[in-house]
């Protein structure tokens, strides 16, 4: 059976719109000819694919279940057609990121040193704030990605999942502590500790296991951020379990990190307000291979 887009595309406006006549505005040919490429493909599918009702053509059963499936290949042709302009253009345009902080700082210059080698045309803006904010700058696309600790179902956006990267204990090189390979709940037992202070998933299971655990909670400092929470440790305030994105770039001078169980998913996804364009996805796996580093450093 061989079947041309010509064909195909006449039948997709027919269906629509119920008129050869429509359907021939719509392509920008006759009525003759529309009618001329549907009898073709009739011939070709061998099967009827209208009625004519009271001045109207109407879909026979076959035609409304082939065109469930022409809407499909449409949708992927014009998703092809985004990344044809998107790779016809890739030495110019923009790409917006909204990213959270130890992200936009400690993550993604790496990565967009990378990116900037195949797209050197493509400007980068990128926006570094909390999770939150993150979701809401996709959602309302003022910005094209996002990278953010989201759960993979996330209102307005659509989440694309990054490797899986696990919290860590931070102490200092000196701490009693570093002499062990994984640290437990119970090691952190009345220990000095500092907790990130905003509200997130994460946090709140690290909580939750040091409570299940009966550990006494000795809350020396809390920060937003993880890097002031680093720096304070690396000069001997406490220990703290965070997220090891901040604390690979802290880790070796006066810092040290161990395992943490049970183990805590850090859940960062990139984010879109749908699908990526090629500039994005390009970015995307770049996020990839930087992230599966921190995964063979575990």
């Amino acid at each position: 059976m061989r079947l041309n887009l010509r064909q195909i595309e006449a039948f997709r406006c027919v269906y629509q719109t119920g008129s050869m006549t429509l359907a021939g505005e719509m392509m920008g040919v006759s009525q003759p000819a529309i009618s001329r490429l549907i009898r073709d493909l009739e011939a070709e599918v061998d099967f009827p694919l209208f009625e004519r009702t009271r001045g109207r053509l109407t879909p026979t059963r076959n035609a409304t279940a082939f065109y469930r499936e022409v809407q499909r290949s449409f949708h992927g042709l014009d998703r092809l057609g985004r990344v044809a302009e998107d790779l016809r253009q890739r030495r110019a345009g923009d790409l917006r990121i909204a990213a959270t902080v130890a992200s936009s700082f400690y993550l993604l210059p790496a990565v967009i040193q990378r990116f900037r080698e195949d797209w050197p045309d493509v400007k980068i803006a990128l926006h570094g704030c909390a999770s939150p904010e993150v979701l809401e700058c996709v959602a309302s696309q003022q910005y094209d990605i996002g990278i953010a600790v989201t759960p993979t179902e996330a209102p307005g956006v659509r989440a694309y999942p990054l490797p899986k990267l696990d919290t860590v204990c931070v102490m200092p090189e000196d701490h009693p502590l570093a002499a062990k390979d994984v640290i437990g709940p119970q090691d952190l037992d009345g220990a000095p500790l500092l907790l990130i202070s905003e509200y997130s998933s994460t946090q709140q299971r690290v909580l939750r296991s040091l409570e299940d655990a009966g550990a006494h909670l000795n809350v020396v400092m809390e920060a937003t951020y993880s890097a002031p929470i680093c720096e304070a440790i690396r000069r001997g305030a406490g220990v703290a379990v965070l997220e090891p994105v901040t604390v690979r770039s802290y880790e070796g001078d006066g810092l040290v990190a161990r395992p943490y169980r049970p183990a805590i998913p850090v859940e960062l996804n990139l984010i879109a307000a749908g699908d990526l364009s090629a500039r994005a996805e390009a970015f995307y796996d770049l996020v990839k291979e930087e992230m599966a580093t921190y995964q063979a450093a575990a």
